[in-house]
């Protein structure tokens, strides 16, 4: 009679496999090696001009008179004349360039959206 029992209860069982629905837990699987690459050019121009002029005149001047008056001998005149011209230009370029970049592997099991912690 046990015997019996234990073949029954092993034929539910059974049966109770047989029936149930297939099924399976699938998890995506997604590899690789993204790279992040970052490129930066800067390029200036600079000019600068700068002009000065200075233009002077002065006279100074001591009459030859033969009168020997005291009015006409005491007032000189001297002549003096002065120009000068100054320019600068400066100019000025510069360059620079900066790239960058980023890799790291990636790999991903399961349905997380943070990559590598699938199995969480």
């Amino acid at each position: 009679m046990v015997k019996r029992i234990v073949i029954v209860a092993f034929l539910c069982i059974f049966a109770a496999f047989m029936v149930a629905e297939a099924g399976a837990s699938l998890m995506p699987m997604s590899w690789g090696f993204p790279v992040l690459t970052q490129n930066q050019t800067l390029s200036t121009t600079s000019m600068q001009l700068a002009n000065a002029s200075d233009l002077s005149t002065s006279s100074v001047a001591f009459p030859t008179s033969t009168t020997s008056d005291i009015l006409s001998s005491s007032f000189p005149t001297i002549l003096q004349t002065g120009d000068q011209d100054a320019t600068q230009l400066t100019l000025t370029t510069s360059d620079a360039t900066a790239d960058s970049s980023f890799m790291y592997p990636w790999f991903s099991m399961g349905g997380s959206a943070v990559p590598s912690m699938g199995l969480l």
